[in-house]
């Protein structure tokens, strides 16, 4: 993947030239147009939960950190990281999220970075395990001879999945790029010279939580909230997708998008929404359409809102003259 790095703009470039020249692009608009401004406003209103679940999941990490971040100040940090995060391949939005952890919560930078992977890595944990489940149900139900072999397969990521939870250890072997990835040199090398400290925390951070509310739980519930919102697009759209298809599914899309590929996932989502979704009454066009819609309501709309939070990673100048 280090090695495909310089040419990710280039991979991103022709995978969105591939796509937009497959599709009848007036069609879309067609469908856009056909758009229930109600059902709009009510998935755009539905993306609050989501939200507020990845604050809460990113304050429980805290909380097990020894330290304290109220609601606010966690809504707070996790929307400052979204304006650069919608712009950036990577996540280079992350970076603010680890300052304001480092100063709302009154950490030290290397436990700021700790909690902030933990969060990372049990918010890919949970998509991922929505994913397994997505593969499993598309084996079973697409091709019914293979259902065994997607349940065996279901199975065994799962269990694979809890192992590397359970078994924190191998975070070891992919700290450095991890770091390399998420922060500018000078920060990273700040950052390394307490690799001891960092390695404690992330450990003690990613045993797993068994109550009823714990940063699995709030993971699971809130990238349901986001398959929730995002079908409400699809409803608003007039777009003839059953809810438990799309919402076995879209987790599937979405691991796509996670690729450090492409700005705001564009290029490889639509390859495997086409291949997902396409039906004989489900047109690239009209998936093309909902697309488009989501990524506007949806990352675009929460880049907008968080701006005035992301501001708050630079520090207020100080004034020696003031009384």
């Amino acid at each position: 993947m280090k090695r495909l790095r310089p040419f990710a703009f280039l991979i991103f470039i022709a995978l969105i030239v591939y796509v937009v020249s497959k599709l009848n692009l007036p069609s879309s608009w067609d469908r856009l147009k056909q758009l229930n401004p109600w059902l709009l406003l009510l998935a755009v209103v539905g993306g609050v939960p989501e939200y507020l679940f990845k604050s809460l999941r990113l304050r429980s990490f805290v909380a097990r950190a020894k330290s304290h971040l109220s609601v606010k100040q966690s809504i707070l940090t996790f929307l400052s990281g979204q304006p650069l995060a919608s712009v950036t391949p990577g996540k280079l939005g992350d970076v603010s999220r680890i300052v304001l952890l480092n100063r709302l919560g009154k950490v030290s930078m290397p436990v700021a970075l700790a909690v902030h992977v933990a969060d990372r890595i049990y918010d890919l944990a949970a998509i991922v395990f929505l994913g397994i489940m997505g593969l499993v149900y598309y084996i079973s139900t697409f091709s019914g001879e293979s259902s065994a072999l997607g349940t065996f397969i279901g199975m065994l990521c799962g269990m694979l999945l809890i192992l590397a939870l359970i078994n924190p250890r191998w975070i070891k072997f992919v700290l450095k790029p991890i770091v390399a990835g998420l922060l500018p040199k000078n920060l990273a090398s700040k950052i390394s010279h307490h690799a001891g400290e960092f390695n404690s925390s992330l450990h003690s951070l990613l045993i797993p939580s068994f109550k009823i509310f714990g940063p699995f739980v709030l993971s699971v519930l809130a990238w349901q909230a986001a398959i929730l919102r995002s079908y409400l697009l699809v409803v608003a759209l007039g777009i003839p997708l059953a809810y438990g298809k799309f919402a076995f599914l879209w987790p599937i899309a979405i691991v796509v998008e996670l690729l450090p590929i492409s700005i705001l996932g564009f290029g490889p989502r639509e390859m495997a929404m086409f291949v997902l979704f396409t039906t004989s009454v489900v047109r690239q066009e009209d998936l093309f359409a909902f697309d488009l819609l989501n990524v506007v309501s949806g990352p675009i709309l929460t880049a907008v809102v968080g701006i005035p939070a992301a501001l708050h990673m630079f520090p207020k100048e100080s004034h020696p003259h003031a009384s």
